[in-house]
Order: C-alpha cells, then sequence, then structure tokens
C-alpha cells in the first residue's frame, strides 16, 4: 500500500505533466503523452526477438542481462531510458486494453525522477525485490493518474449516480476499458462503500501467473472502514 506522501508526489508529477501538455478534458490518450514526453514506443514479439536484440546489451534485470532472462519470463512491456531516444517496448501479443495499461505504465515509471536509477543500473536497494514491487505500485498509481486525468476523472464521476450507466458513460468518454474505469470509479469518486471483483470466471482456465480466481479486490475508502472484515483472502474461498 502507497503511504500517503508518496500519493502525493504522484498526483504532483502526473498533474504536472497533463498540465504542460495540455491535455484538460478527456479522453487522455496515451498518444499524445508520449508526443509530448519524446517518449518513443515500440512493440516486440517474443517469437521474433528481433527488436529487442538492438538493446540487450543495455538492460540489466538483477545483474542478468535481458537476453539470459527473455527465455523465462514474459515481459508485458519495458522502459527504456537510456537508448539514444527514450522508449518503451509493449508486447504486441496483449489484447488492446492491456497493450494501453502497459504504455501508461511505462509512461509513469519516466516522469517519476526516483525511479530513473533502477533502470540505469542495479544498486543493493533497487535489487531488493520489495523495492521493485513498490516501484511498480507506483507506476501502477501514477498510470491511472495519468489514464484518468488525476482530479478530472473525481469531478465527472461525482456528478453521476453509482450506477451502470454512469460507468458507462465514463468508459466511453475516457476512452478505457471496463475494469480501469470501474476500478477508478471505486477508489476516486463518492465516499460511500463500493468494491470491485476481478475475477476469473469458472468456465476459464485459471491463469498460471495467477494463485486464485479472484485476481483484485478493490475497495472505497468507507467499504474499508465498514466492512474491514471484508478481505481478498476470505473471496478466495468461495
Amino acid at each position: 500500500m502507497l503511504k500517503a506522501s508518496t500519493k502525493r508526489q504522484i498526483d504532483k508529477a502526473v498533474g504536472k505533466t497533463l498540465k504542460e501538455a495540455g491535455m484538460r478534458e478527456p479522453p487522455f490518450l496515451v498518444e499524445d503523452l508520449l508526443d509530448h514526453l519524446e517518449l518513443g514506443r515500440e512493440f516486440y514479439d517474443l517469437e521474433d526477438p528481433g527488436l529487442l536484440r538492438r538493446f540487450w546489451h543495455k538492460v540489466e534485470v538483477r545483474g542478468k542481462t535481458l537476453q539470459k532472462i527473455i527465455k523465462t519470463i514474459k515481459l508485458a512491456a519495458l522502459w527504456l531510458p537510456d537508448t539514444g531516444r527514450e522508449r518503451i517496448l509493449i508486447d504486441e501479443t496483449l489484447p488492446a486494453p492491456k497493450k494501453n495499461w502497459a504504455s501508461f505504465h511505462d509512461t509513469a515509471h519516466s516522469i517519476l525522477e526516483w525511479h530513473r536509477p533502477f533502470f540505469l543500473g542495479d544498486t543493493a536497494q533497487t535489487l531488493d525485490p520489495d523495492f521493485q514491487e513498490a516501484l511498480e505500485a507506483d507506476a501502477n498509481y501514477g498510470a491511472s493518474g495519468l489514464m484518468f486525468g488525476g482530479e478530472v476523472f473525481t469531478r465527472d464521476a461525482l456528478d453521476t449516480k453509482p450506477e451502470w450507466d454512469s460507468i458507462d458513460a465514463l468508459k466511453k468518454a475516457y476512452k478505457t476499458s471496463w475494469v480501469t474505469t470501474l476500478r477508478r470509479y471505486v477508489e476516486f469518486s463518492r465516499d460511500i462503500p463500493m468494491a470491485l471483483t476481478v475475477s476469473t470466471p469458472w468456465w476459464e482456465i485459471k491463469p498460471d501467473d495467477q494463485e486464485h480466481r479472484c485476481r483484485h479486490f478493490i475497495k472505497s475508502g468507507a467499504f474499508k472502514i465498514q466492512f474491514s472484515v471484508i478481505t481478498q483472502d476470505i473471496l478466495k474461498l468461495i
């Protein structure tokens, strides 16, 4: 869970970036952000790694080159700040909504100054798994802020009733997915008890990277206070 001070830092970076890019109303498109930040974006296919060969000598993860780890992990996206022109690489096999999210996620990495040392080289701190997890949490929070215009979405959401038609209208206005829109609505709109579960249905095979069918359990602030005993661990038992 991010500290309040970290959230304020990220909110400030998001607000500054959107203001400088002249992005004040939805939709907040990642293509416009990339143009403003002069951040290149390329798509790669692990079955045809020719693109990645250009960067293998520049990228290290926990002391190992990308060439050594690419065979054992599946990268969804990667920010490369030290390749002449900064760029992000996105797995082209991802569904369109996930490509969009991955693009915002790595764009968020690029605007958070304290992330840059991690991607430019290994240190004792950046090799710590807990620190890596914290960086990803930062980027997820920043990605949501960039995608929904920071406080702009909250303003629009507060002007709606908490119902499916409202979510649908916001989804269309912001050109975002159901999951990202619902998640933002639960966390950044009305201060009433709301919760969102994102799960793999019983008729589909559970992904290998998912321990339980309940992948995410998102709660509003009011829900956390009034129903503190309801946790994701309980949902995993259902």
